[in-house]
C-alpha cells in the first residue's frame, strides 16, 4: 500500500503498540477512511492499539485482518470528541462502513470496519455500560441509534448507585454475538 496517496492519516496511526514486525492495513478501507475524514473537515484520533492488531481484540475481530480502526472524532478547533452521537451519524453518513458506538470509552468513539470486503454483511451495533454489545443490522441504524438515546435516558435517571436498568431489544436486533 503506497500511503503517500494517504492525506489525513499515517502508517504509524495504525501500528500496534510495541510491535516492530510489519503489518498491512487494507487499502480500501483505509482509503474509505480518508476519504471519510475529507468529507467531515474534523480531526480524527485513532486510539492506541485501535489499528492494526496482533492481539488483544475478540478471536475474529478484523483489526487482525488490518480492516478496522477504533477512533474518535474531534471537535474542530479542540482536542475534545465530538458528542459519541454526532460521531455516529457523520460515520454513516460519510464512510460506508459498519459502525460500533462506544459511548463509553475514555473518549467516546467509534469502531469503523469494513467486513463487507470480505463478503460479511455490515453491522451497526454499541456497547451499553456494563459491556454488552446490541447488534443491528446496518440497514437498521436509526433503530440502534434510538435504542441508544432510550438507553441514556435510563441510566440518567438510574438512581445513584443504582444499576442499569433491563433493555427491551427491537425486534430485529439480533443475538449479542461476539463482534468481528
Amino acid at each position: 500500500m503506497d500511503w503517500s496517496d494517504i492525506k489525513y492519516f499515517t502508517r504509524e496511526e495504525f501500528r500496534p503498540e510495541g510491535h516492530d514486525g510489519d503489518f498491512d492495513m487494507g487499502i480500501g478501507f483505509i482509503l474509505k477512511l480518508d476519504n471519510f475524514r475529507s468529507q467531515i473537515d474534523s480531526p480524527m484520533v485513532v486510539h492506541k492499539n485501535g489499528g492494526f492488531a496482533v492481539s488483544g481484540h475478540s478471536e475474529n475481530s478484523l483489526h487482525y485482518l488490518g480492516l478496522a480502526a477504533d477512533l474518535h472524532i474531534r471537535e474542530r478547533g479542540s482536542d475534545r470528541p465530538r458528542d459519541v452521537l454526532e460521531q455516529a451519524l457523520l460515520a454513516y453518513k460519510w464512510s460506508f462502513l459498519s459502525i460500533g458506538i462506544y459511548p463509553f470509552w475514555n473518549r467516546p468513539g467509534l469502531h469503523l470496519d469494513d467486513r463487507a470486503a470480505i463478503g460479511l454483511p455490515k453491522k451497526v451495533w454499541f456497547q451499553d455500560r456494563a459491556g454488552k454489545y446490541r447488534y443491528y443490522p446496518y440497514e437498521d441504524f436509526h433503530r440502534c441509534v434510538r435504542d441508544l438515546i432510550v438507553y441514556r435516558e435510563r441510566m440518567e435517571k438510574a438512581p445513584e448507585g443504582g444499576t442499569a436498568m433491563t433493555q427491551k431489544r427491537s425486534p430485529k436486533c439480533e443475538s449479542p454475538l461476539a463482534p468481528l
